[in-house]
């Protein structure tokens, strides 16, 4: 139904405007009455809005036309209807160049009234579609752009970097600048859904459902929070990861406590499972994502079921200085050097004999090293993600190793797997090599990328790349890099559910106009041209 609102000083006149006809039946129904201007602007003001008002032109302290322009200047959208004699002509002028939307005549003739009700009730019923369309394509720009987001929150505490500039890059693309600063504060939250043994063992189907609904559950738990981004990952769909701003650090304290509390209780009240969280030490600046994350998860792996929180030691972060960013460097650059010898006084180095490391950091330093082998081996493994799927599996278990000797050993065990999938990659044939770079080209190919840092990456010469990339695909790298981005355009373009500009950010343009021109030269024809050909072809 449509709401109208009905203004005349003459409540004869409004009574026998209501009894001409069926409103109901027309889709309307007359929701708010009032004698003059006034009134109607203040029942306007304190009332939903109404989808219809029809008002008299005559009237007491204040007539139709002084209402119209207020209406005007307060509720632009607001569809108005005039009522006026065939005396009126002034008014029905002033009211026209006011830009009303129709108007009736007096006395109300019920044909009259039947036809105007069923022409507003068409443009309404299209305004509804156009506003329910409109909110459908936002929900998915914003779905689209909290995916990506979660995508690139996770590549930032699993995967290796590019440059720290062209990280913030992306962040501002993605509508995450407050993240995309040097000395962002933060706090990592890791949360894993516990499925009781024996619940849902024979329903592979349902538990998917139940990760989906988990999923959902964390995610809607924190909407109203600008400060909380959530992200989670696909091999591992019961846990979700939640990177937390730090502002004022008393009120913080405060907002962890009261979100710990209300996640662990959502779960349980609305999936009927239980859950254990951990919630990792504050951190400061890019560099130190990686190592947040890691404390929320050996913070996770100390909890328990009936905790509200689980925390590591506190000043943790500080007593790792063994593992800077320096420190990982040359410990990747020893696993795809092949190097053992290197690797092994490398870890000597962290784990210091004589040094009284407490277990907990010691614990730490393992779940951070176990990350560095899984960012080689995503770079590295062709054909399936056996390798990655084991040192997930270890990472999720560090806890659970017994002394130090055997941590040392599982990840010497662990090492010589990664340089065994590096050296099969590296040097078996350069099409094994330039399919692990094409690989990495096509996952991340809305990134800057370019020769240098490819050939930096995989520890290669940037001119034989060049020629190698040139002799394998067929066609430069630039050529394919810009290929690949536009071809996705096209797909989503295709979708016709995103904006340009979203679409141009999507694929690795950081301008519309630069995304238009690069398309037009490719493809003859503006990315705005190509969807409107196409949606003529599907009418």
């Amino acid at each position: 139904m449509y709401r109208i609102m009905l203004i005349d000083d003459e409540v004869g006149v409004r009574n026998s405007i209501k009894a001409k006809i069926d409103w109901e039946s027309a889709g309307f129904v007359i929701g708010l009455e009032a004698a003059n201007g006034l009134e109607a602007l203040q029942l306007l003001s304190e009332q939903p809005l109404p989808d219809v008002v029809i008002t008299d032109v005559r009237m007491p302290q204040m007539d139709g036309i002084a209402f119209v322009k207020a209406c005007k200047g307060a509720y632009p959208d607001l569809r108005i209807i005039v009522l006026s004699g065939y005396s009126d002509f002034e008014y029905m002028k002033a009211a026209i160049q006011l830009g009303v939307k129709d108007y009736l005549l007096k006395p109300v003739v019920r044909s009259e009234v039947t036809a105007l009700l069923a022409k507003l009730s068409a443009e309404l019923e299209e305004d509804r579609n156009r506003l329910r369309e409109q909110d459908r394509e936002e929900m998915i720009n914003n779905q689209q752009l909290q995916l990506l987001q979660e995508q690139l929150i996770w590549q930032l505490v699993k995967d290796e970097w590019f440059s720290i500039a062209t990280m913030k890059d992306r962040m501002e693309q993605l509508q995450l600048s407050s993240l995309a600063v040097e000395d962002v504060h933060a706090q990592f939250v890791t949360v894993e859904m516990r499925i009781p043994k024996g619940r849902l063992d024979d329903w592979s189907e349902r538990k998917d459902l139940l990760y989906l609904a988990f999923q959902m559950l964390c995610r809607e738990s924190v909407q109203r929070w600008e400060q909380v981004y959530p992200f989670y990952a696909i091999s591992h769909p019961a846990m979700m990861h939640f990177l937390i701003l730090i502002g004022d650090s008393e009120s913080h304290a405060r907002f962890m406590d009261d979100f710990a509390r209300k996640l662990k209780r959502n779960i349980k009240s609305y999936l009927r499972v239980e859950s254990v969280l951990g919630i990792g030490e504050p951190i400061s600046g890019l560099r130190q994502l990686k190592d947040g994350y890691a404390s929320s998860m050996l913070a996770w792996s100390q909890g328990t079921i009936q905790s509200d929180k689980a925390e590591p030691n506190r000043n943790m972060l500080a007593m790792t200085h063994a593992f800077s960013p320096e420190v990982e460097r040359k410990l990747m650059q020893t696993i795809e050097n092949l190097d053992m010898p290197a690797f092994t006084k490398q870890l000597h180095a962290i784990f210091l004999a004589e040094r009284d490391t407490p277990m907990f950091v010691f614990t730490f330093l393992t779940l951070r090293i176990i990350m560095l082998f899984n960012a080689i081996a995503k770079k590295f493994e062709l054909g399936d993600a056996s390798l990655q799927s084991y040192l997930w599996n270890c990472q999720m278990t560090v806890r659970d190793y017994s002394s130090r000797e055997q941590v040392l050993e599982q990840l010497h065990e662990m090492a010589q797997l990664v340089m065994n999938e590096v050296r099969k990659t590296r040097f078996s044939s350069g099409q094994q090599m330039m399919e692990a770079i094409r690989n990495y080209v096509d996952e991340n190919f809305s990134y800057e990328l370019t020769l240098a840092s490819l050939a930096d990456m995989f520890h290669l010469n940037e001119t034989y790349l060049s020629g190698l990339f040139k002799q394998s695909i067929g066609v430069t790298f630039s050529d394919y890099v810009t290929k690949l981005r536009l071809s996705k355009a096209t797909v989503l373009l295709k979708e016709n559910e995103l904006k340009l500009t979203d679409i141009a950010t999507l694929v690795g343009y950081s301008s519309s106009s630069y995304f238009s021109t690069a398309f037009k030269k490719y493809y003859g024809k503006g990315p705005k041209e190509y969807r409107e050909e196409l949606l003529s072809e599907n009418r």
